[in-house]
């Protein structure tokens, strides 16, 4: 098949239909000496609403039916083309923080610039009119569901080397920050650089800290302008410039060495804890600098401790077992608000994405959901029982749905009530489970098994789950993640494979492709729209594969390095491949079109 050249229009689907024709009048014949019309008409009252009532309709649909309407007639495809059906049904398949990471690619971006980004893979006939609606409320979902569509339409990618970054010993950690502009990297050789992308393409140093220590913690907050750095001798803040350096800006420890810290979804305030036996929270203040809000001292030490996004309340788990919940007050302070007992083996007291309630481990193999009443204090909303220890539980990223899990056994769904009760919806008794996880919308689970098979879970109904799928390996299972939108699963396994499956319209999921390596697979990663998969292996390639215009996947480009790649991951645009390499070396490489 040959590819659809860049110039045609993006208001279509992701992956491109053909056109269907025009209505026609309704066939007449003959009969009995008398004229007749056929019974069915073109006439439906859908023609007759108005096109505001219309566009309301479509809004309705999802992006398999929006793409079906559109091949009805030419009337219908002007009208979702006119609505940009296409490009909300696409966007709103994503659950809202992931939309947010989509968003953030958008907002420094001046007109130059967009068409500096668009040109890779579009020519003048699509940037110009897709520029020219900039100021349209609806241009960030176009322009993310363009970027898409373009990458899917090329059958190969070029690969242009833009950064090679050089340690001298391992490296612990390389990223790049939530907006895709800035990468950071920590070592053992005890430096930590920091990159930011530059308008002509580029990448330049914006500093090189070293610390008498290596280097294990390298963050960058959710809005890429923070980043927080602690090696064994120090941590510390850094902020971002106007000119685009990065300077520190707080200390968070004086006295012994950072365990963790961890930003809020805002980037304005991060919870650290130390081994000089104190956690803190620290506050972004209007200046640009970083203040120390609330220490917490301890005798003891922390095995856990949760900041909730919305920076109102903590959680601290000593290693006594208990389990104490603090909120803070409009006056800025912080006052203990519960205190519980924690007696779960393996599971840690986590807030729901809501904030509404803690969950923990309980006596005689138990999980407590807690919820906060209307006077702050917390008390016991559901207990779950479990005839075996309880092994795990894990909220669904949209806090709606729970799962715990005892030792190798039973498998229970709960999810929550209008009331803000939670109700038991399944029980599933699947030997072997040692892991778990949630779609990102909350609709679909993934159990997988010491057996070496995965079942996927999916919610038809408001408390109704359903098995959708038995998927087979033939050796260990080494990872498993879905795509954002739920709709793909990207698998490996011991024997140097990766799988993608993808669910079906009648609700079954198939494989799709396999992409084969020489060697152990390392990682693998869905781009930020699902709409790529790059893997890395140990033999010395990391392969980007990518759907193709009749819904396949197809290999786009493979990396070749001299030594193996550890890691592969993508930009939040998709358009990079951040790789990481056992002689101590991270690349950037730039995915083009190729001619």
């Amino acid at each position: 098949m040959n590819p659809v050249k860049s110039s045609s229009s993006t208001g279509g689907s992701l992956l491109p239909t053909s056109e269907q024709p025009q209505l026609k009048k309704a066939p007449t014949g003959v009969s009995a000496g008398r004229e007749v019309t056929l019974c069915h008409n073109n006439n439906s009252p859908f023609f007759d609403l108005p096109t505001l009532i219309q566009f309301k309709i479509i809004r309705c649909l999802g992006l398999r039916e929006v793409t079906r309407f559109a091949k009805v007639c030419r009337y219908f495809r002007d009208l979702v083309k006119q609505d940009k059906a296409l490009e909300r049904a696409w966007y709103r398949r994503f659950p809202s923080a992931h939309l947010h990471q989509l968003r953030t690619t958008l907002k420094t971006k001046d007109e130059q610039q967009l068409r500096d980004w668009l040109e890779p893979f579009a020519n003048t006939g699509t940037i110009e009119p897709l520029i020219e609606q900039r100021k349209n409320t609806y241009f960030p979902v176009q322009l993310l569901f363009t970027n898409s569509k373009l990458m899917s339409l090329c059958r190969e990618f070029e690969l242009v080397e833009k950064l090679e970054i050089t340690h001298s010993d391992n490296i612990y950690h390389a990223t790049f920050s939530s907006d895709g502009q800035h990468l950071v990297t920590a070592s053992e050789d005890k430096t930590a650089k920091i990159y930011g992308k530059e308008d002509d393409g580029s990448w330049k140093p914006k500093g090189i800290i070293s610390h008498n220590g290596l280097f294990y913690i390298a963050t960058f907050s959710p809005d890429s302008r923070n980043l927080v750095l602690a090696s064994r001798a120090k941590g510390e803040i850094y902020s971002r410039e106007d000119n685009g350096s990065w300077k520190p800006k707080a200390t968070i420890s004086d006295n012994g060495r950072v365990l963790f810290a961890r930003f809020t979804a805002d980037g304005r305030q991060m919870l650290t804890a130390s081994t000089d036996k104190t956690l803190r929270i620290y506050g972004l203040e209007t200046d640009g600098s970083w203040q120390e809000k609330y220490t917490n001292y301890h005798n003891g030490s922390i095995s856990f401790a949760q900041l909730s996004d919305d920076g109102r309340h903590l959680s601290i788990l000593r290693a006594s077992g208990i389990v104490t919940i603090y909120g803070q007050k409009d006056n800025g302070s912080w006052k203990a608000e519960a205190t519980m007992i924690h007696n779960g083996k393996g599971i840690l007291p986590r807030f729901s994405p809501n904030y509404r309630y803690v969950m923990i481990g309980g006596k005689d193999n138990t999980v407590e959901i807690y919820g906060q009443e209307a006077n702050g204090s917390w008390e016991i909303n559901t207990t779950i029982p479990h005839d075996v220890p309880v092994e795990s539980a894990v909220f669904s990223d949209d806090g709606r749905h729970l799962e715990t899990r005892g030792v190798l056994r039973k498998l229970k769904i709960f999810d929550l009530q209008d009331d803000g009760s939670w109700k038991e919806t399944v029980a599933i008794f699947n030997t072997g489970v040692f892991s778990t996880r949630f779609s990102a919308n909350g609709r679909r689970l993934l159990t997988i098994s010491i057996n070496k098979t995965m079942k996927i879970y999916g919610l038809e109904l408001p408390g109704s789950w359903v098995e959708e799928a038995i998927l087979s390996h033939k050796s260990d299972i080494i990872s498993a993640d879905f795509s954002a939108d739920g709709l793909r699963l990207l698998t490996t396994n011991e024997n140097k494979k990766a799988r993608i499956y993808g669910r079906k319209a009648d609700g079954s999921w198939e494989k799709q492709t396999t992409i084969v390596h020489k060697d152990y697979v390392w990682s693998a990663n869905f781009s930020a729209d699902g709409c790529l998969v790059v893997t890395a292996s140990s033999d010395k390639t990391a392969k980007v594969y990518g759907l193709w215009t009749d819904g396949s996947w197809v290999e786009k480009a493979t990396i070749r390095h001299e030594r193996c790649d550890r890691s592969a991951t993508f930009s939040a645009d998709s358009r990079h491949v951040l790789t990481v390499s056992v002689d101590n070396k991270v690349r950037i490489t730039e995915l083009r079109k190729k001619d």
